[in-house]
This record gives C-alpha cells, sequence and structure tokens, in this order.
C-alpha cells in the first residue's frame, strides 16, 4: 500500500477487467504510475491469480481500507474451465503434470455422467459451509510471505482447513473430460481446490484450464475497465470511472446533523436511530464522510474519510 502527501480525490474504487497472465499488483501499480497525483492510498481487494482474468476492485482516497469489507460482505462469482483426467502442482494449466488418470472408469464411466447426475452430486456435497485448506500455490500467508513464495523454494507449508461457504455451484457445460462450472462463493475459497475436490467427487482427478472472476458483489465483469481504458499519462477521469464506497457496499446511509459534524470529523462515538450493524454518515451535498459500526447503545466511526481529507489539506 502506497501514501501520497495530499489528497484531493474522494474515495472511489475502480472495477478493473484483469486480463490474463497479468499480476494483480502489477495493475495496481499501473494505476498508481498513471492515475492523477493526489489519491492518497492505493490497494487491490482480494488478489486474482495471473493466469485468472475478471474483476479486480481498486481503491482509492481512502476506500482501499474497506478492504475487510468487502471480503466478508460480498460473495464473488467465478467462471471456470476445467479438466478431468489431469492434476498439476499448482491446480491450473500453469503448473507441472503430478500425475494423470487412465483408468477405464474415467473413460468409460465418469464419461456417461448425464449434467443432472453430476449437478447432484456436487450440490449434495459442496452447497452450504465448505472447509477448504488453502492450496500450497496460493496467496494465503504464513510468517508473512505467500506460501506460493514458499513453494517455489521447495518449502511446502500445510496450513489447516478453513471454513467457506458456497451458495450456489452450477454446471455451465459439460463435454468430457471437460467440466465448466459457475461457483458462487464467499471470500477466500481458492477455485482451484475446489474443482479438484470435485474431481474428487466424481471419482477421478482434475485442473483449471481457464478461470474468470464474473463478479464481486454485484459489481459484474461486463462493466471492468479494459486496458485499453485504463490511465495513462494521467490522462483519466477518476470520478467518472470510480465507484463509490456506498454503492459498492450498500450500507444505510445517515444524514449528519449539523450539530454532530465537528464531532464526526474528531472521530468522536456518537448515537444514531438505526438498528442496522453498519451505517454511511453522508455529510453536505451527500458527501461520504465515513463508516461507523454498532457497538452495542454507541456507534463507533471505524473509516473516518473526513478526518483524512481534512488531514491530507493540512500537509498541502
Amino acid at each position: 500500500m502506497e501514501i501520497r502527501k495530499s489528497n484531493t480525490l474522494p474515495p472511489l474504487i475502480f472495477n478493473v477487467f484483469k486480463p490474463a497472465r497479468a499480476g494483480s499488483f502489477d495493475v495496481v501499480r499501473h494505476f498508481k504510475k498513471n492515475l492523477p497525483q493526489d489519491y492518497g492510498r492505493i490497494g487491490h481487494f482480494g488478489t486474482l491469480d495471473p493466469f485468472a482474468c475478471g474483476v479486480l476492485l481498486i481503491g482509492i482516497g481512502g476506500a482501499a481500507r474497506l478492504n475487510d469489507l468487502v471480503h466478508a460482505h460480498l460473495p464473488k462469482t467465478y467462471l471456470s474451465i476445467g479438466k478431468l483426467g489431469i492434476e498439476t502442482d499448482t491446480g491450473d494449466w500453469e503448473g507441472e503434470v503430478k500425475q494423470r488418470d487412465n483408468s477405464q472408469y474415467l473413460k468409460e464411466v465418469i464419461s456417461s455422467f448425464d449434467i443432472p447426475f453430476i449437478q447432484n452430486i456436487i450440490e449434495k456435497k459442496f452447497i452450504g459451509d465448505y472447509w477448504q485448506t488453502p492450496p500450497i500455490y496460493s496467496a494465503t500467508k504464513f510468517q508473512g510471505k505467500p506460501l506460493h513464495a514458499w513453494a517455489r523454494e521447495g518449502v511446502e507449508i500445510k496450513k489447516e482447513p478453513v471454513k467457506r461457504h458456497i451458495y450456489s455451484l452450477e454446471i455451465v457445460k459439460w463435454n468430457f473430460p471437460y467440466l465448466s462450472l459457475r461457483a458462487t462463493v464467499s471470500s477466500g475459497t481458492y477455485i482451484r481446490t475446489l474443482f479438484q475436490e470435485v474431481a474428487n467427487e466424481l471419482g477421478t482427478i482434475g485442473s483449471l484450464i481457464a478461470l474468470q472472476r464474473e463478479s464481486v458483489g454485484k459489481i459484474t465483469s461486463e462493466t471492468g475497465l479494459l486496458k485499453k481504458d485504463w490511465p495513462l499519462n494521467r490522462a483519466f477521469d477518476v470520478e467518472a470511472h470510480g465507484i463509490k464506497p456506498e454503492d459498492l457496499l450498500p450500507f444505510e446511509r445517515w444524514e449528519i446533523p449539523s450539530d454532530r459534524m465537528k464531532p464526526f470529523e474528531n472521530g468522536l462515538s456518537m448515537r444514531i436511530g438505526s438498528k442496522a450493524d453498519y451505517v454511511w454518515g453522508m455529510g453536505p451535498g451527500h458527501e461520504n464522510w465515513g463508516l461507523l459500526e454498532r457497538k452495542e447503545d454507541e456507534w463507533k466511526i471505524i473509516i473516518n474519510f473526513r478526518a483524512m481529507k481534512i488531514a491530507s489539506s493540512d500537509q498541502t
């Protein structure tokens, strides 16, 4: 995460269509280099594997602090294509082949399965809470370093299973040995691992050959910024392309009364008439001043965009 000395831009999120073979941090670096100068902090909301394409959300102007909330509140939908009968060390086509299934069961039995039969098997097994062990080639960290970095050094770190949630899992296309799935899952779910486990449930092995993140919440890849539309040499209409935090996370909105504006700027807890867990504090002109979280009978300001803006103005 980088910090500029000042921040004249409001908190905004860009829906970027990351192409395959590009790293998530490579995309962030491009935006960092080519955005107008005063964008404050910049960061993305969830790594997308280099071999995958699709939605990569990038936040500026303090919006990057929404990272944990995006993970907690917005499910993600992926479209994957995998091949049965082959297993790689990374779980995708970029890895080295570990084993192949040349059994008659794969060729004669699994190949004869129809879509309703496979759909029934995977729904019974995977829909709902789902315990998943992060793959050794992943961004999950151990001692501050991603597992994939350890793996490339020849050190295999095994993590404990983590509870995720599968909201839906449907077969898009079945053309043996290729199986295409659309999965809507909680944040942190590795689709490579999910596909491998689907293959195992069918009685074989499998690895992905293509993956696209289709959506994060209601933000879809169809409206993502293609590479030709990314900022270049500072030529970019930031506000026209940016998504406001309150549109990304549709929490309740509270118009801050004039007598509470100064306390809000100072980050003081306050009482407001709401039963929601989170509320956006909206200032004059519908400007988003920050996010409040309910703590019993009081509301604590957990993200204060207004204070960031004032602090940035004081530095200029």
